[in-house]
């Protein structure tokens, strides 16, 4: 009789730490299903470092402000991407490091090629500079 009250105040208390721990727990990320089309990654870093992934083609948009300051999904340049049919399963993923962003990789995890976010100035006709971020292919693949 003693461990059954014993193991039922275990149980008792262990879960209302796990509920301190889930409610403290901050919600960046879900998990696909696991055939399912497109994914949204954010980084832990900053919210311009918000994603949407084709798991499919491998194309992904980037989360931009407009000029109304409304939000939109603009579509990022991968180097190098293969031009793929439409394949019957998920075959990239997108990877975010809560250190830095420049540790934000693309990955086909069929071939394993890899590609890394990189970003650049580039100009405007009238002269005026603007950011840009593109994938390029990781070095020594």
């Amino acid at each position: 009789m003693r461990y059954v009250v014993y193991a039922l105040a275990c149980i008792a208390f262990s879960g209302s730490a796990f509920a301190q721990e889930w409610a403290t727990r901050p919600h960046q990320q879900t998990s696909p299903p696991p055939n399912s089309r497109f994914e949204i990654i954010q980084s832990p870093l900053a919210a311009k470092w918000t994603f949407r992934l084709d798991r499919y083609s491998g194309q992904v948009w980037q989360l931009v402000k407009t000029k109304d300051d409304n939000n939109t999904w603009e579509e990022m340049s991968v180097v190098d991407r293969p031009k793929l049919p439409t394949t019957p399963k998920p075959r990239f993923q997108l990877f975010t490091s809560g250190l830095a962003a420049r540790h934000t990789f693309l990955i086909d995890a069929d071939t394993g090629k890899t590609w890394l976010i990189v970003t650049g100035k580039r100009k405007n006709s009238d002269g005026t500079e603007y950011e840009i971020s593109l994938w390029e292919p990781f070095e020594n693949q």
